[in-house]
């Protein structure tokens, strides 16, 4: 196996281009075609390099410039493009669009983030795409100038196409016949670079941690906390890589909006969605603590809840990011958890901290650089997403981890590390004829086990009912 200092910039390039030669993508082109400057996800920028780039890792600048001008457009432009809908011209533009109802008239009202404005949506294209009550969804949609339903004599801008963005049809197989030509240390290179990081600024250890952010969107279930500083990049990945991940920053969040809304009869965020991620925990607030922690605990550990006569079930994972205080590249307090919400802080929140299965240790992380970031070949983000989507539904990596391991102890230490172990097996050696059961432990059970040790210990000391040992699960 090669060493980190023994990989040629330029023969990883190559070996990354040669490689997967239709989904990857050179990730300094979004910048130098100004993609970088604007408000968009990594997953919708790749897509889009990657529709003007050549085999060569060049770009057609002017087709980009072309299409964000024509479907991209700035806000800048608002009364040019709304003076054309005004005209009876439809507009077709690419877009972060999301829907609220009216809580007296039940109205539905779409928010257009490029245009800066609120205008209406068709019923029967939100019936077809009930995430856009969720929040922003990405896609492209068409907007025309229409009467308005309310006052006489006056128009809305009214959407009346939608298409999300989806990424094509993933070719599992081909993913696997490819991750053969890379080994270990030059697939953790390609990894690392596919989030969006430069592999050279980060040990393999520190690779691992930021792996560990991704285990909620191959692993079915998998619930973490993660605790640093500001400026880690803690909720990168969740808001750049994939369409399957929901991300919560600050704000109110409800029993509705996380589980299931009587009022309306739908599905909230977990059952919609593979991650579901509360952010900067300090500056949300559950509207009934009380009543959402117990809901949250159920699911945690089951992965099913109820809402009054409602019985639902998901495999979503559940992930909390916060933001603590170092001193000296330590948490500065022995309570990792005292700067957070009560809830998760003290004698009563063992009990929900018992059903997280990790805690990452982010301060371990450097702040993201501008010269932390990603300028070469890389997996495209919308392309790996949906291989992460693909490989969530394969058994075959629990079944590896169960058959080769045996544990002694608490039940759900033993379930924790199982599903981070499951995880990291199936970023790491998704073709499991190629793992040799040293690099499983090293690579995979040994680093689950320290992400659990850390509930364990942070638990007790918490709670002296709860022992700061973790079971004892080896490779057998």
């Amino acid at each position: 196996m090669t060493s980190i200092s023994e990989i040629n910039q330029e023969y990883i390039d190559s070996k990354i281009s040669r490689s997967f030669p239709d989904v990857c993508v050179h990730k300094g082109l979004a910048a130098s075609v100004g993609l970088s400057g604007r408000v968009i996800p990594a997953f919708v920028s790749d897509w889009l390099v990657s529709r003007y780039g050549d085999s060569e890792g060049g770009v057609n600048s002017d087709g980009i410039r072309q299409f964000i001008a024509k479907y991209l457009p700035d806000k800048k432009q608002k009364e040019s493009l709304m003076y054309n809908i005004r005209n009876g011209n439809p507009l077709k533009i690419l877009d972060s669009f999301s829907v609220t109802v009216h809580p007296t008239k039940g109205t539905l009202h779409l928010r257009i983030p490029a245009l800066d404005l609120t205008g209406r949506v068709l019923d029967s294209i939100v019936d077809a795409n009930p995430l856009l009550l969720m929040g922003n969804v990405w896609g492209s949609g068409t907007l025309t100038w229409m009467p308005s339903q309310d006052l006489p004599d006056q128009f809305d801008v009214v959407m009346t196409a939608f298409n999300p963005m989806q990424a094509a049809s993933i070719d599992l197989d081909y993913f696997l016949k490819q991750r053969k030509e890379f080994d270990l240390v030059e697939w953790l290179v390609v990894l690392t670079r596919t989030m969006g990081y430069d592999e050279r600024k980060y040990t393999t250890r520190q690779k691992l941690l930021m792996l560990t952010r991704l285990l909620p969107l191959i692993e079915p279930r998998v619930n973490l906390i993660e605790l640093a500083p500001k400026g880690t990049g803690k909720s990168y990945i969740y808001s750049q890589l994939s369409r399957h991940a929901w991300l919560i920053s600050g704000g109110v969040v409800t029993r509705a909006q996380l589980f299931y809304d009587m009022s309306r009869k739908q599905a909230g965020l977990i059952s919609n969605f593979n991650a579901v991620i509360l952010d900067e925990i300090q500056t949300i607030k559950l509207s009934n603590v009380g009543e959402i922690v117990g809901a949250l605990k159920g699911y945690l550990e089951s992965g099913e809840y109820r809402v009054m006569g409602f019985h639902g079930s998901s495999d979503s994972g559940f992930v909390i990011l916060g933001n603590i205080p170092i001193v000296d590249g330590r948490p500065r307090d022995a309570n990792f958890f005292s700067e957070l919400p009560s809830w998760l802080n003290g004698h009563d929140a063992t009990a929900l901290l018992d059903r997280f299965h990790a805690l990452v240790p982010g301060w371990e992380l450097p702040r993201i650089q501008s010269t932390s970031l990603c300028q070469s070949f890389a997996l495209r983000a919308d392309y790996f997403g949906e291989v992460l989507y693909a490989l969530r539904s394969n058994q075959e990596h629990m079944a590896f981890v169960k058959d080769h391991t045996e544990s002694h102890g608490d039940l759900r230490d033993t379930r924790a590390v199982q599903r981070l172990a499951s995880g990291y097996l199936k970023l790491l050696f998704p073709n499991l004829e190629s793992v040799t059961l040293e690099e499983f432990d090293e690579f995979c059970l040994r680093p689950a086990i320290d992400l659990r040790a850390n509930i364990r210990r942070q638990m007790a000391n918490m709670d002296s009912e709860f022992s700061p040992t973790i079971a004892e699960i080896r490779v057998c």
